[in-house]
């Protein structure tokens, strides 16, 4: 199972970004953590999470065991009988319908979680299988991948505050930020993977379009995410006011390990790789961190859930450390090279 986790992209990603959003859940309602089961529901929650996305990512090795073979592309399935292969894909979808039923969630999170396992399944299987059928493809696995975890977090920890209005419009921002980064994720995925899935016959987006225009298109729709997203954190803001001074650091290390000063002199083709990523930094790294330092100043009794989630997702310090490095080494003179 960890073996499993560590190769899939959800542990170092979408887990902690949608952890992150049980955090801020935490921070600006009490109910949760004064009731005894407090530790029980995130628990669950967790396992349910985790255990739905190992299905997903086996659920897509099972479907794709012939074009991944014929592609040379690497399979978590393909040594195994079929027998064997159908009983270890249908462990983590039990395990994680079961944990679900020990959830403390509401009819929409119920809905959400159903939606969660549907779209998994007909963007891999056929005869739906979206994967291959280009736009189709995008939009479903920025559902499954970015947008519904989010909401799915949000409506079984009842996220709100004390404006509806607020409440709303956080929403709102929520939506527009995931579904942006969910397409832009899935289209750089899938100009990585272009050349094997051609090979695979696997008609993606990418394949239909060619990797250059797509390409284009995330460079010019990327100034649309980084606004929504600073409207995001101005609003949220509102919630957890010092959201706004760790966004403002979080800025300076990045416009310092760009060379900022240097972007002008840059030639512009290179500028198109320079950006692709960085705001996944932000969703996946540093927002759970700050909402996590918040909740456990606020509730220091809590505090090991900072330390325990540092120690599951160290990609925050790691980056952070890297970056600093980055950071020195484009301060440095010839002198000192």
């Amino acid at each position: 199972m960890l073996k499993l986790l560590r190769a899939n992209t959800w542990w170092n990603t979408i887990v902690p970004q949608v952890l992150g959003w049980v955090y801020l859940c935490l921070c600006v309602q009490g109910e949760y953590h004064k009731g005894e089961g407090f530790m029980y529901s995130i628990s669950t929650f967790f396992i349910a999470l985790i255990a739905i996305s190992v299905w997903g990512y086996l659920f897509n090795d099972l479907c794709d065991v012939k074009s991944d073979l014929r592609s040379g592309k690497k399979n978590s399935l393909a040594n195994y009988s079929v027998p064997v292969r159908l009983i270890i894909t249908v462990i983590p979808l039990a395990l994680g319908v079961v944990a679900w039923a020990y959830v403390s969630r509401g009819n929409v999170a119920n809905v959400l979680f159903g939606l969660q396992i549907l779209a998994l399944w007909v963007y891999s299987a056929p005869p739906f299988r979206l994967k291959g059928r280009g736009i189709a493809g995008v939009v479903t696995d920025s559902f499954y991948g970015h947008v519904n975890p989010v909401f799915i977090t949000l409506f079984t920890f009842h996220f709100h505050t004390a404006n509806e209005l607020l409440t709303m419009l956080v929403l709102v921002l929520i939506c527009i930020t995931t579904v942006l980064k969910g397409i832009r994720n899935i289209l750089l995925h899938q100009i990585d993977d272009r050349k094997a899935d051609s090979k695979a016959g696997v008609q993606t987006y990418v394949v239909g379009k060619g990797a250059l225009g797509i390409l284009y298109f995330i460079n010019n729709t990327l100034p649309f995410e980084v606004f929504f997203t600073v409207l995001l954190v101005i609003v949220l803001t509102i919630v957890t006011p010092p959201l706004l001074v760790w966004a403002i650091i979080f800025a300076v290390i990045t416009y310092l390990k760009f060379s900022g000063w240097k972007l002008a002199d840059i030639p512009r083709k290179q500028l198109k790789f320079k950006f692709l990523y960085f705001l996944n930094d932000f969703y996946e790294n540093w927002l759970p961190v700050l909402f996590l330092i918040v909740f456990s100043i606020a509730y220091p009794r809590f505090s090991f859930l900072l330390i325990l989630h540092l120690l599951m997702f160290p990609g925050f310090v790691a980056k952070l450390i890297s970056d600093i490095k980055t950071i020195r080494e484009n301060f440095k003179t010839e002198e000192e090279y």
